[in-house]
């Protein structure tokens, strides 16, 4: 993945006050419709926050936060559409990888990604970003 490309991107607010590490700043951030493992599995539903630094991922349910490190963490991230409901209903989603499994729930259960789901607007500024890395 190209990173870089978040370094040049312009700093925006950072709404929903992340402790920012040393050289990070905010690049987007979205409220999600929800988010959940690699197997939809939820961890979030509707207003769960999602901030995109230059160096993390942070999405927030209002219990727990879940961070990534873009570098050392991410394989892939990939926009996915699919249909439910005979092919009646259309969605998208952003996939993004792991390289390595995560355990999570006191060690009980595990993940290897995660599914973010946004909004028609968040998902079009999301998917320009990810397309540039």
């Amino acid at each position: 993945m190209n990173i870089e490309y978040l370094n040049i991107m312009p700093e925006i607010a950072n709404k929903y006050d992340i402790a920012l590490e040393a050289g990070e700043k905010v690049v987007f951030t979205a409220l999600l419709k929800t988010f959940g493992t690699e197997k939809d599995s939820v961890l979030g539903n509707n207003g769960s926050k999602f901030t995109l630094t230059n160096q993390r991922i942070i999405a927030d349910n209002g219990l727990g936060t879940w961070t990534v490190d873009i570098a050392k963490d991410i394989s892939e991230c990939k926009k996915v559409e699919y249909k439910h409901l005979f092919g009646l209903i259309k969605g998208v989603y952003f996939s993004v990888n792991l390289n390595k499994e995560v355990a999570f729930h006191q060690g009980t259960r595990t993940l290897t990604g995660y599914h973010f789901y946004f909004d028609k607007e968040d998902t079009t500024m999301f998917e320009e970003i990810t397309n540039n890395l």
